[in-house]
C-alpha cells in the first residue's frame, strides 16, 4: 500500500552552510596579503522536504533561505546531481563551504598614518619606564632593556608596551592590540 506524502516517508535534504571569510588588503604597491581566514561559529542548518527532485522547485525551497540568485541555482542543480541515483524516499545532507574574500583596501594607507602618528606621540624611553610598568615586549618575548636599538611604543588608550619592530610588524597584519584588542586611535578612524 502507497501512503500520501504527507503520511509516509518523505525526501529530506539536510543542508549545512558554513561561512568562511578571506580577509585581504591590498598595500600601496597593489600586493594583496591575506590577512586571515576565518570560518563563522555557526554553520546556517536548511532542511528542504522538496515533493520534486527537480532543480525548479529545489531552487524554490531554497530561496527561502539563501537570497544569493546564483548560488542557489548552482546549488540546487547539484543537489538534483547527487540526489538523482538515489532510491527514493531518502534523507540526505550535504556541507557546503561558502568561501568569500573580503577586502580591505585602504589598511596600507591607514597603518601608515597609524606608524607615524605612533612614532611621533607614543614612543618612550627606556628610562622612561616606572617600576611598575611591563619591562618585556608581549610579542617578542625579550626584556627592553636587552634591545638598545628598537624603539619602545606605548599604545594610546590601553597603554601596553611593544618593540616599534613587533608592534608595527603586528598592525600590519592586525588593527588591534595584541593584548586587549583595542585600536589604536579608533576614534579617528571611525570619523574618517
Amino acid at each position: 500500500m502507497i501512503l500520501p506524502q504527507d503520511q509516509g516517508f518523505r525526501n529530506t535534504v539536510f543542508v549545512n552552510l558554513q561561512d568562511v571569510v578571506n580577509e585581504l588588503a591590498e598595500d600601496q604597491n597593489g600586493v594583496v596579503m591575506c590577512l586571515g581566514t576565518f570560518a563563522a561559529p555557526l554553520m546556517t542548518k536548511i532542511e528542504l522536504k522538496p515533493s520534486c527532485l527537480s532543480s525548479h522547485h529545489i531552487y524554490q525551497d531554497l530561496d527561502e533561505f539563501i537570497t544569493h540568485t546564483e548560488f542557489c541555482r548552482l546549488l540546487s542543480e547539484r543537489i538534483v546531481l547527487d540526489c538523482a541515483h538515489i532510491p527514493q524516499p531518502f534523507s540526505v545532507s550535504l556541507y557546503v563551504e561558502v568561501t568569500r574574500d573580503v577586502m580591505f583596501s585602504s589598511i596600507a594607507v591607514r597603518s601608515t598614518d597609524t606608524f607615524q602618528r605612533l612614532l611621533e606621540e607614543q614612543t618612550m624611553e627606556l628610562t622612561d619606564l616606572g617600576d611598575e610598568e611591563e619591562t618585556t615586549c608581549s610579542i617578542c618575548l625579550e626584556d627592553f632593556s636587552e634591545s638598545h636599538d628598537d624603539n619602545i611604543i606605548l599604545l594610546p588608550d590601553c597603554f601596553h608596551l611593544f618593540h616599534q619592530n613587533c608592534i608595527f610588524e603586528w598592525l600590519k597584519r592586525q588593527r588591534s592590540c595584541p593584548l586587549c584588542r583595542r585600536v589604536p586611535y579608533e576614534e579617528d578612524l571611525e570619523t574618517e
